[in-house]
């Protein structure tokens, strides 16, 4: 299966073994009911367990109206709603005879236990949005408020759970929020309609006359000649509800299973596939390298696994880290060179910068002494811009036309002297307004050449101006890139030439020093990789060893016994903690002021199993008091005052404080653990009194006192 595969999120649903019925003490987990801080930190005593006492209040519960409710909501008990719902449906287990109020272990299944989860990151963004929750145990998540995500997925849940066993049928529907993963509880009945038993009562009916309808045991007195005239009739056997574990989840193994994958399908067509969970595989159906990787290992392979995988983790974030060091610093020498290349041609481009400018600022001053003259040249005043000649011949042209016009004119034979006289005076004129003519075109002339001479003047002074501007902003500028070229050449002298090879050779040890680190641990990571292959082979030689020794039919018969004494360890380990639980209860509902002798003799053996139950060493004071404390969680104080369950929880630790447990009673109760040796109360049902293995009685004695 390719690894984007693997990454999609799923769904998840855990169908949990049959069961004949269940204690209170079993009933009170899913529903959290009087569980407080001390009681979450017990339970995580054990490392399998994640249970987040701050994030209790975000448990919620689906009644029987189909009502989200804070968890515990409901008054009775979940053990009492499934035998009150079993009453309903007339059920009836199968008693042990030997034991009057145990249930035989042939009776009939009557509950199912069901768990309903998916990707943890999925549920997670359900129930708690973009909120910054503490999984670790080391914060409190107080503040967590729970999204509207996580009710609707856990209604829809619901609503297919009512749809597929009967909501009347489904006693408890749990969210728990307070572990790693939100998840569901389910608690069923399987429940079917059945025919009821028995034979069905036949009637006979007239053939002519079909009211007239008699019995069996009528029809048998009649005559002969006359049951021929009546048919018989059955009666259809009416079909009723009953406990029906077989109907509800297949009649074999097989039945069961294609019962859960068409489970699982239901559930992706009605729910998962809103919220992005897709259907899980069938393990079936999934190659034979990953199926392997499914099955279970025993706990030394499981371990040199993971330190193995854990090593080759390691050695690869080293191995990363150190590259990425040597890249980096790879990177830095590189680096540097590239700055020294860059600072040496910027070098000379300064210098060629410098020199244009000097060059430039020779220019200037060329150009500047050259304005100066020029403006100096350009001083005209009025009088030089005066023409001495002007264009006259127009007007003296005309002039002399009109004189000879006037001269022309023909002399009188009478009169001359008038005539001459008016000739000269019209010449006269002639000649005044000649003169008048030429000053005015003196003056016209004279006014152009001083307007032209001032456009001149004005207009070389703006540009030596802005000459002499411009030559001061380079004059600065020339400055400025004078004291930059002093700096860069004092930053230049500065350097060491040997700087840049010292620094290559102090990066290339330290890349040898890290090159050694990187093969020490690809070195390091063989060796683990190889400790964990003869782990691995080592598991498998004793597996094998183990199926060739069990193909004796004596050492397998031996094997069975053992087997069977285990099984017979553990139902007396179960029979010893519920005689302790009901000793203390009969305590609490008693007047005595301490447990009688029977009384604190079953409670003693509670404590051992209790010990035996949860791998605890009751020879070890503080190891017997967490038993005592797992032993005191089973009891029902229903109907009881604290003051009185605080006193007899008080009683009993005092009993756990002066026990003495000696280590020959522990070796004899592990080796009946071990399916080496029995352990039965005899004596009269005297529980100080012991069967080892071999036969003998051994008397232990608790040695408790007052």
């Amino acid at each position: 299966m390719s690894k984007s595969r693997n990454n999609i999120p799923r769904a998840a649903i855990h169908v949990g073994a049959p069961a004949k019925s269940f204690s209170a003490a079993e009933g009170y987990e899913p529903e959290r009911r009087g569980w407080d801080e001390n009681t979450y930190r017990l339970k995580n005593q054990d490392t399998n367990n994640h249970y987040d006492f701050s994030r209790k209040h975000l448990n919620f519960e689906i009644n029987s109206q189909g009502e989200i409710v804070p968890l515990g909501s409901n008054p009775v008990p979940l053990h009492e709603r499934l035998q009150k719902r079993l009453d309903e449906l007339e059920f009836k287990p199968y008693m042990d005879k030997n034991n009057p109020l145990g249930i035989s272990d042939n009776s009939p299944n009557c509950t199912v236990g069901i768990i309903v989860s998916g990707d943890h990151d999925v549920l997670t963004r359900l129930a708690f949005g973009d909120q910054d929750v503490d999984f670790t145990l080391q914060k409190s998540n107080a503040n967590v408020v729970l999204k509207q995500g996580i009710k609707d997925w856990a209604m829809d849940t619901y609503r297919w759970a009512c749809d597929r066993w009967g909501a009347e049928n489904i006693i408890g529907f749990d969210v728990h929020l307070d572990e790693t993963t939100p998840h569901i509880q389910i608690q069923t009945i399987p429940v079917a309609k059945t025919k009821a038993r028995g034979r069905a009562s036949a009637k006979y009916v007239h053939k002519d006359d079909k009211s007239k309808v008699i019995s069996h045991k009528e029809w048998k007195k009649l005559p002969d000649e006359i049951r021929s005239y009546f048919i018989r009739t059955e009666d259809e056997r009416r079909e009723k509800e009953s406990v029906s574990y077989a109907s509800v989840w297949g009649k074999d193994k097989y039945a069961v299973g294609e019962t859960y994958k068409q489970m699982h399908t239901d559930y992706y067509n009605e729910v998962g596939h809103k919220y992005g969970l897709e259907r899980g595989d069938d393990i079936a159906m999934l190659p034979g390298e990953e199926r392997r990787e499914r099955v279970h290992k025993s706990k030394a392979v499981l371990e040199a696994e993971r330190q193995a995988k854990d090593a080759i983790a390691r050695n690869q974030m080293e191995n990363e880290r150190l590259e990425g060091q040597k890249e980096k610093m790879e990177g830095e020498v590189q680096d540097m060179k590239k700055q020294k290349i860059r600072l040496e041609e910027q070098n000379d481009k300064l210098e060629g910068e410098i020199q244009n400018k000097e060059q430039h600022k020779e220019r200037l001053e060329g150009n500047i002494s050259q304005l100066e003259d020029y403006a100096a040249a350009l001083d005209i005043k009025e009088e030089d811009l005066i023409v001495p000649t002007l264009k006259t011949d127009p007007l003296v042209k005309n002039a002399w036309d009109a004189i000879k016009t006037e001269l022309e004119k023909p002399i009188p034979a009478f009169g001359q002297k008038e005539w001459r006289e008016e000739r000269r005076k019209a010449i006269k004129v002639i000649l005044t307004e000649m003169q008048t003519a030429l000053m005015q075109a003196k003056e016209a002339q004279k006014g152009d050449i001083l307007k032209l001479g001032k456009a001149l003047y004005n207009k070389a002074m703006q540009n030596v101006r802005a000459i002499i501007e411009k030559n001061q902003q380079l004059q600065k500028e020339n400055a400025r890139l004078v004291e930059e070229n002093s700096v860069l050449r004092k930053r230049i002298a500065s350097m060491d030439e040997n700087a840049i090879t010292r620094l290559r050779e102090k990066k290339d040890a330290e890349i040898k020093e890290l090159q050694k680190r990187l093969d020490k641990a690809e070195s390091e990571a063989v060796c683990s990789g190889n400790k964990a292959y003869l782990e691995h082979q080592r598991a498998e030689s004793a597996e094998n060893q183990v199926r060739e020794m069990l193909a004796i039919p004596e050492i397998k018969e031996i094997w069975e016994n053992i087997q069977q004494n285990k099984k017979a360890f553990l139902k007396q380990i179960n029979r010893w903690i519920e005689d302790g639980v009901a000793a203390i209860r009969d305590y609490a509902d008693g007047k005595d002021d301490d447990f009688q002798p029977k009384q604190g003799n079953s409670v003693a053996w509670g404590i051992v199993a209790e010990a035996f139950k949860y791998g605890l060493d009751p020879t070890d004071e503080k190891q017997r008091r967490m038993a005592t404390a797992y032993l005191l969680e089973r009891v029902s104080w229903t109907g009881m005052s604290d003051f009185k369950a605080g006193l007899t929880a008080s009683r009993t630790r005092q009993l756990c404080d002066a026990m003495t447990v000696t280590k020959d009673l522990m070796a004899n109760l592990l080796l009946a653990a071990g399916g080496r040796g029995s352990v039965g109360v005899g004596g009269g049902g005297s529980n100080g009194e012991l069967t080892n293995w071999d036969g003998t009685k051994k008397r232990t004695g608790w040695g408790i006192g007052n």
